[in-house]
């Protein structure tokens, strides 16, 4: 049975996430773009406040994929900002990464009632410029000349959601009976 899963990080996964981070195809598409070392890593780690950070680690057939979080949250405001890598190369053009968006998004929407979404994405970051299009983020500003800044309401995501959602549904089907 095909089917993927979201996890929250555990300490046992932190060395997971250094790797795929420092890998270059996502190191040279991050805002902050650093290699980070083993003890950098670790004290990342032991400072989440989950309160106002979740990071998850998404898989298919018990396979480790990439990362998805959200962090910056902001409970007044209701307000928060979402980021995804796929640290496995194998996958990059896998609809398990559009399956992780969905699920984090809905997490935010629905279970944590928060309302507006963010994101910071590279000008040359064509991948996830269009990824977020699709989700229903719209364009606010640049940032500066290497910087965009999108944001993605809950009705904007809701609405953009409903055909991904019915393609992820049918394909999983398509594929477990298979």
């Amino acid at each position: 049975m095909i089917y993927p899963k979201l996890r929250l990080i555990k300490n046992e996964d932190i060395q997971l996430l250094r790797y795929w981070k420092n890998l270059d195809h996502i190191r040279h598409q991050m805002v902050e773009d650093n290699l980070i070392g083993k003890e950098d890593q670790k004290k990342w780690f032991d400072n989440i406040d989950e309160n106002y950070k979740k990071y998850f680690i998404y898989s298919i057939d018990e396979k480790d994929v990439g990362n998805v979080k959200i962090s910056n949250i902001d409970y007044k405001k209701k307000t928060f900002e979402a980021g995804i890598f796929c640290g496995d190369l194998s996958f990059l053009n896998h609809w398990v990464n559009i399956w992780a968006c969905t699920e984090i998004y809905d997490y935010a929407f629905n279970e944590l009632k928060l309302e507006r979404a963010y994101a910071i994405i590279k000008n040359k970051n064509a991948v996830a410029l269009r990824l977020n299009k699709s989700l229903g983020y719209i364009y606010e500003k640049n940032l500066n000349s290497d910087l965009q800044y999108l944001t993605l309401d809950k009705d904007n995501y809701l609405e953009a959601s409903v055909k991904i959602k019915k393609y992820l549904n049918n394909l999983i089907k398509l594929k477990n009976n298979n």
